[in-house]
């Protein structure tokens, strides 16, 4: 089973892939059946706007320390029943959002590499036009 991330606009892709949807958010689609993870979402106060990006990191900081990353994964996997999964809400690849929190502290947490669906990450030497002069 692999882990990925994604978001709800991607849903078509995710479903022609074979990755089932494990939803991350507060509020799910219509449109999108899939269960949810309410144990890692952000609360509704941290996505009314009325807290500040600081506040939000720090209070789901506060969330992800409540859990035990090994529980979280066993969780992921059950409800994947050994399909590969992508863990869903609302926002963009780049755009800033908890699911790449969470990725990233599961990553630290169990090892797993966690990447977002569709993304590729280019690798390799950065290359730089070198001086004529």
């Amino acid at each position: 089973m692999k882990i990925y991330t994604s978001y709800f606009g991607n849903a078509r892709k995710l479903n022609e892939a074979g990755v089932m949807i494990i939803c991350v958010a507060i509020g799910r689609p219509r449109f999108i059946q899939a269960p949810q993870m309410l144990n890692v979402c952000p609360t509704r106060y941290m996505i009314s706007g009325a807290c500040s990006h600081e506040e939000y990191l720090k209070m789901y900081d506060d969330i992800l320390a409540k859990q035990d990353a090994g529980k979280v994964l066993e969780q992921i996997q059950a409800l994947g029943n050994g399909k590969d999964v992508a863990l869903c809400c609302y926002e963009k690849p780049g755009d800033f959002c908890h699911r790449h929190i969470l990725a990233k502290w599961l990553t630290e947490k169990t090892g797993i590499e966690i990447a977002e669906f569709g993304v590729v990450e280019k690798k390799g030497p950065k290359y730089e036009q070198a001086s004529l002069f």
